[in-house]
């Protein structure tokens, strides 16, 4: 019994003097001597202001480029994809093994796609004109997807958005979805 309280004693001990090390390095770089010595440095890589730097504090950098490349790389995706689906179909319309079904359902389906494709870049271009802000337009037969940037997101700018899209559509509001991008 003697043998295990003095291990504990020696445990807590080492314990109680860690917690003292770490409460003293805390003080240390959080002490205001030394926080406006880490604030300059700090500011060679940071240009906020050096008054209101804190440790730990989240800081975004180059928000808007990363949100551009979103957009940018969903609205390339989606045309690679009908650009693949125009060419699957267009193979079957040159194919002579084809049947005169086949090739009138590929044209029609082609047809489709190309209406898709206008009414997707008219609603982003509308969009982009009426927030200032990125959009990707994503539709298919019964809804459509509208992704914008989180920060133009308003009650006014989600009544705007549902006309759009309603204006270039037949789809209801009710199936028209809106998605901030953050």
């Amino acid at each position: 019994m003697k043998g295990s309280l003095k291990k504990n004693q020696i445990v807590l001990g080492g314990l109680v003097i860690f917690l003292g090390v770490a409460v003293l390095v805390n003080w240390y770089y959080t002490s205001p001597e030394n926080e406006a010595k880490y604030a300059d440095s700090a500011s060679d890589t940071d240009s906020s202001n050096v008054d209101s730097v804190n440790l730990g504090d989240a800081v975004y950098v180059n928000g808007s480029e990363i949100s551009d490349e979103y957009f940018a790389g969903a609205k390339l995706s989606r045309d690679e994809s009908y650009d693949e689906a125009v060419a699957t179909l267009q193979q079957i319309i040159d194919s002579s093994e084809a049947d005169e079904q086949s090739v009138q359902t590929a044209s029609d389906s082609i047809n489709e796609i190309s209406k898709r494709r206008i009414a997707q870049t008219n609603i982003e271009n509308l969009v982009t004109a009426k927030t200032g802000g990125q959009c990707v337009a994503v539709l298919s037969d019964d809804s459509a997807e509208i992704i914008i940037d989180d920060e133009k997101l308003s009650s006014d700018v989600i009544l705007q958005i549902k006309e759009i899209v309603m204006d270039n559509t037949e789809l209801p509001a009710e199936k028209i979805t809106i998605i901030g991008a953050k």
